[in-house]
């Protein structure tokens, strides 16, 4: 069999390949964007922490990470060098001296090793201090990835123009063309040079965007990306000087085998380079581009020495080959990295925009293409070759935009409407009247976690919603499951409410807590329910059209808790289902677990659990609609605890 039959095979079989490697494609998480932090943002501590931990959505480089702690007063806090926990997005350093009372600012800084791109943040707690001292700043889900330079972007460019220009070379020499239409030393040469120059500009702009020497970022373990890039461009190198001195269908395979080799170690380094299924996808991607872009420059310069009408007509065939692949390939990355709604906010943020910039020229390019296949490859024998390599030109010149729309692309974070977007915790708000229904008080605690909280209450009249003019204001606090805790706390006027500071909800679950209103003729209680957050919670919630609203919850050590309400309607009986799992994405296994259903009116629904699995627990309950709070807490086989609070609206 002929070797250019042998390649449209292996590029046919690889394209049959993709639908099913779309099965078990997931969305990506793309650049290590910090997941949740210990203290928490805007934590405010009675003790000061002993170290500092950031967990990452991907494994960082500690050799490239740096976390630096700041006073108020702008005084650097001493600390050790970061250092990985169990796990490598796990990220910690000691504080070598006990802080005193304050606010700090935590300011951070990593590099993936998954993609090589950098991003940083910066978040505060205090030790201390008073609620509303502490400053806070945008959710960790939204940190910031540096805008790519303008260096970076020419040399993502360069590098893809070159690797598209070589492999297109061994596409159409081995498929359509024939060697002598690619025997063309200067042509090469130049095409290898951009590569190369592609990755020496990357490795640069990486540099100076770190901020380390380069033999640093190099001996780094996302550095080793730029170097397998570098060796696999050399040994392509290779490649193209055997094919510049006798270009046959023996060093043109070379040719695409070094080529592709270096498509896929650019794959490995950057967005794809969280899954092998992602740097496949991407890879064949490469060389669907190649196939029908890159072919084109070969194609042209064949069309001015005069190409055989059969050739041509075996070009069309392989670029609709190509376009094939492109177009396939492109739908899986992009939906494993964006999920498949993006497209209802194009542009919602940079890298969206990017790619709808990319999809939007990527038309009239699909256009130009569908008019050489169809009128002027047919019209070829009798009108020659102008009308041809006009359309060729314009082809490669509005591919050579997208080339550098897609050096943008490639450098900015993705973000997708399908991805779990994170709740930042507010304070938690609980409303309740008295027996009489004479009295309503409306309780905001925060941040409502166990733990030191600020309790400001608000007095009105049931029937009118005025305020009531109260002469004194506490609140009583009791625990049903444990008699001996509890206390009472007297709250202080502060303009229009009530205000104090304490640590009464010391333990998790549901707390009884009595508001006592005293007026000049009587005293009223309004009882209430309220069950505060774990330290420390981050809610993610991922929504999905015609599935139940699915909360995620970090539960320490990289542990996590899942909780949803199957169907999440009121006015019927719903399944609360709570599944543990451990580090590696498994099911932890958990010896019992609790639900509590608090109501819209503060009743507490204990409903029975049944065991779906070793960390799955479902319970079945009959809920009306309105706002709910759903509690666990679970004890795992390790023996340790795992807790999760989260509200849902019930309609």
């Amino acid at each position: 069999m002929r070797s250019r039959h042998v390649l449209a095979l292996a590029i046919l079989g690889a394209t049959a390949s993709v639908p099913w490697l779309a099965g078990s494609a997931t969305t990506a998480s793309a650049h290590a964007a910090l997941e949740r932090s210990a203290p928490d943002d805007g934590a405010i501590l009675e003790d000061a922490p002993a170290a500092i931990t950031l967990s990452f959505t991907e494994p960082t480089d500690l050799s490239l990470t740096t976390v630096t702690v700041a006073s108020s007063a702008g005084g650097e806090v001493a600390t050790s060098a970061p250092e990985h926990g169990a796990i490598p997005r796990v990220v910690t350093v000691a504080i070598e001296d006990e802080l005193p009372e304050g606010v700090y600012t935590v300011a951070w800084r990593t590099v993936s090793t998954t993609d090589t791109h950098l991003t940083a943040g910066s978040f505060s707690f205090g030790v201390g201090v008073e609620t509303g001292a502490v400053p806070t700043g945008p959710d960790p889900g939204s940190d910031t990835t540096p805008t790519p330079s303008v260096l970076s972007v020419v040399g993502r460019w360069s590098l893809y123009v070159g690797l598209v220009v070589l492999l297109g070379a061994a596409a159409a020499g081995l498929l359509a063309t024939g060697p002598t239409t690619v025997a063309r030393p200067p042509v090469l040469g130049v095409a290898w040079l951009l590569t190369a120059v592609g990755v020496i500009a990357l490795t640069l702009a990486e540099r100076t965007a770190v901020g380390v020497p380069l033999g640093t970022l190099l001996s780094s373990d996302a550095g080793s990306a730029y170097v397998r890039l570098a060796v696999a461009v050399v040994v392509a190198g290779a490649a193209v000087l055997a094919a510049a001195v006798r270009t046959s269908r023996v060093t043109l395979a070379f040719l695409a085998a070094t080529a592709i080799a270096a498509a896929l170690a650019r794959a490995e380094g950057g967005h794809a380079g969280g899954s092998i299924l992602g740097v496949l996808v991407q890879t064949l991607h490469v060389v669907g581009v190649s196939a029908w872009i890159g072919g084109l420059v070969w194609l042209g310069l064949g069309l001015r020495r005069g190409l055989d009408e059969r050739v041509v007509r075996r070009f069309s065939n392989l670029a609709a080959v190509g376009l094939g692949i492109l177009v396939l390939t492109g739908v899986l990355r992009a939906s494993d990295e964006l999920g498949f709604s993006w497209w209802l906010d194009p542009f919602a943020s940079g890298y969206t925009t990017a790619l709808s910039i990319k999809i939007l020229a990527f038309v009239p390019l699909v256009g130009l293409g569908a008019i050489n296949r169809y009128r002027n490859v047919p019209r070829y024998a009798r009108e020659g070759t102008r009308p041809l390599l006009r359309s060729v030109g314009a082809e490669l010149a509005i591919a050579a935009v997208i080339l550098g729309v897609t050096g943008t692309l490639t450098g900015l974070a993705p973000s997708g409407s399908e991805r779990p977007g994170r709740e930042r915790t507010q304070a938690m708000v609980v409303t309740g009247s008295d027996f009489a229904t004479t009295t309503t008080v409306r309780l905001q605690i925060d941040p409502g976690r166990v733990g030191p909280n600020a309790f400001v209450a608000s007095v009105s009249d049931y029937d009118t919603g005025e305020p009531v003019e109260a002469r004194s204001v506490s609140l009583r606090f009791t625990f049903p499951d444990r008699p001996d805790v509890g206390s009472t706390l007297p709250l202080e006027r502060a303009g229009d409410g009530w205000r104090a500071q304490s640590t009464a909800l010391s333990l998790f679950g549901p707390w009884e807590v009595t508001a006592l209103v005293g007026s000049r003729s009587s005293a009223v209680e309004v009882p209430l329910v309220v069950v505060p957050r774990p330290p420390d919670q981050r809610v993610e919630v991922s929504r999905s059209d015609g599935q139940p609203d699915l909360y995620t919850i970090p539960a320490g050590g990289g542990a996590e808790l899942q909780l949803y309400v199957d169907p999440g309607t009121g006015g019927r009986t719903n399944q609360v289902h709570v599944t543990a799992f451990d580090a590696s994405g498994a099911e932890l296994p958990l010896r019992d677990a609790t639900v509590w259903a608090v109501g819209p009116v503060g009743e507490v629904l204990e409903p029975e659990v049944i065991r779906f699995g070793p960390g799955h627990f479902v319970a079945n309950v009959e809920l009306d609609a309105g706002g709910w709070t759903f509690a666990t807490s679970a004890e795992a086989e390790d023996g340790r605890t795992v807790s999760a609070v989260i509200e849902q609206d019930l309609t």
